[in-house]
């Protein structure tokens, strides 16, 4: 069988849409000097699959996520970008599948269809936009705050444990930038916990929880037990209620030195009860009560 012979403009085409997922624009085929009745030859012999609006996959029709993503970014508005659930997959997250559809950010007239959910946003600044030709997706700290407004708190907090870190000033940032948002309680809720607060700050925001909850103070704060000072000892119920006030990447790199620390603690006869900030939230307050109750009823 004879080879089948590529121009060079076929060879222009195909290392165009090589470096685009497999995908090409009308406009960049015009310019490649492909003539309007090309292009519809090219449709009828299948050589072109028209995938949305004057976007078309070159040579066959099946799409990797990337390629999606990105003809629906063509097909909408020069101001949409990808954002929410898409754009924390294309920033590589393990996040839940949300309804299967592909999400744009927008500032124009975009409306959502089939499985294209569209956000109107009076403005996404430069700031919160990344460009990674040829795509144009939120930041990280922007995708959060979307993300916010779709999730509900227990996932948004598991999606943000799972990150490697987390800038919080560049996440404050992006939602100052962003005001009046539904998600903006998760926003501040996951800035604060994730904040570092001293032992001090967090000793007092733990007694004053005490106190409204109807429980007990602790008979002795920063008591030495076991070669280290407790924050919170119940010396009756020989209970030690550790206050953990760093940001939660931080006190994940201390695990194991805090595992051996409440080795130490039970050894000397002490049940250890671990709290973070989040755990003092209005959100939190029936389990964190009930939690603490059950540790000093029991002896």
């Amino acid at each position: 069988m004879t080879p089948l012979r590529r121009t060079h403009r076929d060879r222009r085409l195909f290392e165009l849409a090589n470096r685009q997922y497999g995908l090409i624009r009308h406009d960049q085929l015009i310019a490649l000097g492909v003539a309007q009745h090309q292009v519809q030859a090219y449709l009828r012999n299948h050589r072109l699959t028209r995938v949305e609006a004057d976007v078309y996959a070159l040579g066959h029709t099946v799409l990797r996520d990337e390629g999606t993503w990105l003809a629906a970014l063509w097909a909408c508005g020069a101001s949409d970008v990808l954002s929410h659930f898409t754009a924390g997959a294309f920033h590589g997250w393990r996040i839940p599948a949300g309804d299967g559809r592909i999400h744009l950010s927008t500032t124009d007239e975009t409306t959502s269809r089939g499985d294209l959910a569209v956000h109107r946003v009076k403005s996404i600044p430069v700031v919160d936009v990344f460009r990674k030709a040829p795509f144009v997706v939120t930041t990280i700290p922007r995708t959060l705050v979307d993300l916010a407004d779709v999730m509900d708190w227990q996932a948004f907090r598991r999606l943000a444990d799972d990150l490697p870190s987390l800038d919080i000033a560049r996440i404050r940032a992006a939602q100052d930038r962003a005001p009046g948002r539904a998600g903006r309680g998760r926003v501040r809720r996951l800035i604060e916990a994730d904040d570092a607060h001293t032992k001090s700050e967090f000793e007092r925001r733990f007694v004053r929880f005490c106190r409204r909850q109807g429980l007990p103070h602790p008979d002795e704060l920063n008591h030495r037990i076991a070669g280290h000072s407790a924050d919170c000892v119940y010396l009756g119920p020989r209970l030690v209620v550790e206050l953990d006030g760093r940001a939660f990447h931080e006190r994940r790199s201390q695990m194991r030195a805090d595992r051996h620390r409440d080795t130490d603690y039970q050894l000397a006869g002490f049940r250890v009860l671990r709290l973070v900030w989040d755990d003092l939230h209005a959100d939190e307050t029936a389990r964190t009560v009930a939690r603490l109750r059950a540790f000093l009823a029991s002896t």
